[in-house]
């Protein structure tokens, strides 16, 4: 087993520290007002890159109808275009929780596309934006950064001004090909998850308890962090006048991840039921990482140690699934099985293997909802009832990817799932389809909307008592929150 000491530990403390460092910036641009909903307590996303099975097409206004090189379907859709919720294929595993779910069509990822070369969207540009909905520096190149903060760090500083915790927020990562993380504390601050159970379990539950008494030698580790990251702070205090303006300002930016590490090693010892097994390094595979990354988010949620937890699931393959590897993936990369969708269809080349192909990406898909299943029925748990509602009542867990169509990169119609109502804010158990033209015919080939990210998560942080009535950039199509929605 490599270091831990050294290997993702660190970056995982800067991720759930270094949110300090964008505090100034999301007051500027998310505003102050902030009441806070009581009910609403907590915030999660499971990001999930790739994109899915989709019909959503690179050429504006336009769905794949199947006649040519791209099969033409999407499963990622309820079964029913009606409002009622039934769910489609990708996501039958959540069907006895269909009563606190949201299913939305027809959302853009209007930062995406209209910063993209060919208005489209793109490998960098969508992942930048997924959870941005911002400017982008250098959208077509390879150090592509968001100019905002992620919808996740919005809510995680301000749920933490009124509810402090040890972690304003955790980053839990399944590793794998991806192009970059989603997830920005501030303007070209990306943050990076921990891909690492065990590594990321001795840093969320140090100093954590069962009995009323904290563990001698957790006190003893507790003091010597303190310790150490006194002599850190003192030297970075005396450097910062003997540095030019702009490296003053990098150490300020550090100081205040150092200061909000402080905090967290002068908050009282928390004392709760730690996850017991979780004994994988980040070597393991995707479908041992990703259950016990499930496990401690939910048990860093019920011990109160953070309000924000996030799941990021790169673009991998699962030959664990019962189809295992049907088809030949260029690379042996998820990615590559993403491209098959333009080449499955009745004129493209590997149309022998279309029904391989689909069997395969559909258990892909599938084991992934299988890990928001695990989320959901761990917040949904009566044993953690708080009075009448569940976790997940009081919750709201937001289900992702940068891409709708993943062979064209298309952030048009991305793919949005949401369960919890945010402490009864949303009108749950519900499809709504934002595509213009399906209220007329949902079978409709064409595609339009007025709605983006934006909207989605102007949505979001009013559901937590944000007054906000934007997010992001300035590419949506209208200012303010999704419609219907409450």
């Amino acid at each position: 087993m490599k270091s831990l000491k050294h290997s993702g530990r660190r970056a995982f403390l800067r991720a759930a520290g270094g949110a300090a460092v964008a505090l100034p910036l999301l007051e500027f641009t998310h505003g102050t007002a902030w009441s806070g909903n009581v009910n609403a307590k907590r915030f999660l996303t499971v990001f999930s890159h790739g994109g899915t099975i989709s019909d959503q097409a690179k050429t504006k206004g336009k769905l794949h109808d199947g006649t040519g090189s791209y099969l033409g379907i999407n499963l990622w859709k309820p079964a029913d275009p009606g409002e009622t919720l039934v769910l489609g294929q990708i996501h039958e595993a959540l069907t006895p929780w269909v009563s606190k779910l949201l299913v939305l069509q027809g959302v853009d990822n209007n930062a995406s596309m209209q910063q993209s070369q060919y208005g489209a969207g793109g490998h960098r540009i969508s992942n930048v934006t997924a959870l941005t909905a911002a400017d982008a520096s250098n959208p077509w190149q390879q150090d592509a950064l968001s100019q905002g903060p992620s919808i996740d760090q919005v809510l995680a500083e301000r749920l933490a001004a009124t509810n402090p915790v040890k972690f304003n927020r955790i980053h839990l990562k399944v590793s794998g090909h991806d192009y970059g993380s989603p997830y920005f504390s501030g303007p070209g601050q990306r943050v990076v998850g921990e891909t690492s159970p065990i590594a990321a379990f001795n840093t969320l539950f140090a100093g954590v308890s069962q009995g009323p008494t904290p563990d001698p030698a957790l006190v003893h580790q507790q003091l010597l962090k303190r310790s150490i990251l006194d002599g850190v702070l003192e030297s970075y205090n005396g450097f910062q006048g003997m540095v030019s303006q702009r490296d003053r300002h990098v150490i300020e930016a550090h100081l205040d991840h150092l200061h909000a590490l402080e905090q967290e090693l002068d908050a009282p010892p928390v004392q709760c039921s730690p996850p017991t097994g979780i004994d994988a390094n980040d070597n393991a595979p995707g479908n041992v990482v990703g259950p016990l990354h499930v496990q401690l988010i939910l048990a860093a949620l019920r011990c109160g140690l953070t309000n924000v937890a996030n799941l990021e699931i790169a673009d991998i393959l699962t030959p664990w699934t019962p189809t295992g590897l049907a088809v030949e993936s260029a690379f042996n990369l998820g990615h590559s099985l993403g491209h098959h969708a333009r080449e499955v269809g009745p004129t493209g080349t590997m149309a022998a293997q279309s029904q391989a192909w689909l069997a395969e990406i559909l258990d892909n898909r599938r084991w992934r909802a299988k890990l928001v299943r695990q989320l959901i029925e761990g917040l949904d748990d009566p044993v953690f009832a708080e009075g009448p509602n569940t976790m997940l009542d009081n919750s709201l867990l937001l289900y992702t990817s940068e891409f709708s169509e993943p062979a064209s990169h298309v952030s048009a119609g991305v793919p949005v799932l949401m369960a919890g109502s945010a402490g009864g804010y949303f009108n749950t158990g519900r499809h709504l389809n934002y595509n213009t033209y399906a209220a007329a015919d949902p079978a409709t080939r064409q595609y339009q909307t007025q709605e983006s990210t934006h909207n989605l998560f102007t949505s979001i942080v009013q559901a937590f008592g944000g007054s906000d009535t934007h997010f992001g950039s300035a590419h949506a199509h209208h200012q303010g929150p999704l419609p219907n929605l409450t």
